[in-house]
């Protein structure tokens, strides 16, 4: 793993966190992990998804009408992603490791991502080294995109707010098919190194993606009309693909946020790390219930990012520790009041990279 060091002799920041919140659950006799409230959403969202195909395949097999049903399908398997695969992926849907690693496969890997491969990628890389250029695969999207002031400008860039957006449709459909086998092949995310890949990690991940492959592309070839099902699932995966590009982005590529670099000399990030995760970190739109119940609480990204382990049905309630913490130390604690201020920043963001 990479030397880049944090500044954690001394966390004054983490421990009067860390005391607060655990005081939070014991004081409410809560456990941290996921509860009737997760687990009921997890019915719904695999109830909708499989009931949504049944339509398409047997109620509207000859009718474009399953065009929009197609699209609510993708955003639903974003909203699984969001939901089910990202508390299970972090350990946090249940104290069960094999539930979690089952319900990871099954959000995750049959949803079209491998698990096995986005657990190294986000939950060691991204959450330890947040916005640092060169080794957060998250920012690492270059050159199509700019997404760090320290990366190269390239001339086209000043287009990337006006290309970038709808290319986002493209991120899912990428991930079923190209971008688990390209990191596969090369045994490396961004810089990291991945040097051991156990042979069961690739079946369940090739598995996964047949059961994908089987359940959104082949049923629907047997069962359709195939110019509805090619559409459909064309259509399924730029809906998803936005969905989930549009949510993470918001979290980390917006105005105001850091982008820091470590000491030339010492390698180290002068932040402790809990700092630097509020740092390079925004919440949006924290009061609107239905957005937090679709996007699995990731508009509380930086309670996310603080507590990893902590599901997020919790984020709202420990929202308030840590804003009030933040504000007593004199920690800026960055939140949009809306999903589309934080949407309309991300944009100038790009465009400001994009031209200087």
């Amino acid at each position: 793993m990479h030397q880049v060091k944090f500044n954690n002799k001394v966390k004054p920041f983490k421990n009067l966190l860390d005391s607060r919140v655990k005081e939070f659950f014991e004081s409410n006799n809560l456990s941290e992990r996921g509860n009737w409230q997760l687990y009921s959403k997890t019915i719904i969202l695999f109830s909708v998804l499989l009931g949504s195909l049944a339509v398409v395949l047997f109620v509207l097999p000859n009718s474009w009408w399953a065009i929009p049903v197609f699209m609510f399908m993708g955003l639903t398997m974003a909203s699984i992603g969001f939901n089910v695969m990202h508390d299970a992926a972090h350990g946090s849907y249940s104290n069960n490791t094999r539930l979690n690693n089952f319900i990871a496969f099954v959000g995750g890997d049959v949803m079209g991502g491998g698990t096995f491969f986005w657990k190294i990628k986000h939950n060691i890389i991204h959450h330890t080294y947040t916005n640092i250029d060169g080794i957060d695969d998250d920012i690492a999207k270059y050159p199509m995109y700019r997404f760090c002031p320290h990366q190269k400008r390239l001339w086209f860039h000043k287009y990337q707010h006006i290309y970038g957006i709808p290319a986002y449709m493209l991120i899912s459909l990428n991930w079923l098919l190209a971008d688990d086998f390209i990191t596969l092949f090369n045994k490396k995310i961004n810089t990291t190194p991945i040097r051991n890949i156990a042979t069961r990690e690739i079946v369940l991940m090739i598995a996964g993606k047949l059961i994908n492959i089987l359940l959104f592309v082949a049923l629907p070839f047997i069962f359709m009309k195939w110019q509805i099902a090619l559409v459909g699932f064309l259509s399924l995966h730029a809906c998803m693909g936005m969905a989930l590009a549009v949510v993470f982005q918001l979290a980390h590529v917006v105005e105001d946020i850091e982008f820091p670099l470590a000491d030339v000399q010492t390698n180290k990030i002068e932040n402790e790390w809990a700092k630097h995760q509020v740092a390079t970190t925004a919440n949006f739109a924290m009061r609107n219930k239905l957005i937090s119940w679709y996007v699995g609480g990731l508009n509380f990204q930086v309670e996310h990012h603080l507590f990893p382990r902590i599901s997020h049905i919790h984020y709202p309630s420990i929202s308030k520790i840590v804003r009030q913490t933040c504000e007593e130390l004199g920690i800026q604690y960055n939140a949009f009041p809306t999903m589309r201020q934080a949407f309309v920043s991300h944009v100038r963001l790009l465009k400001k990279l994009g031209t200087a």
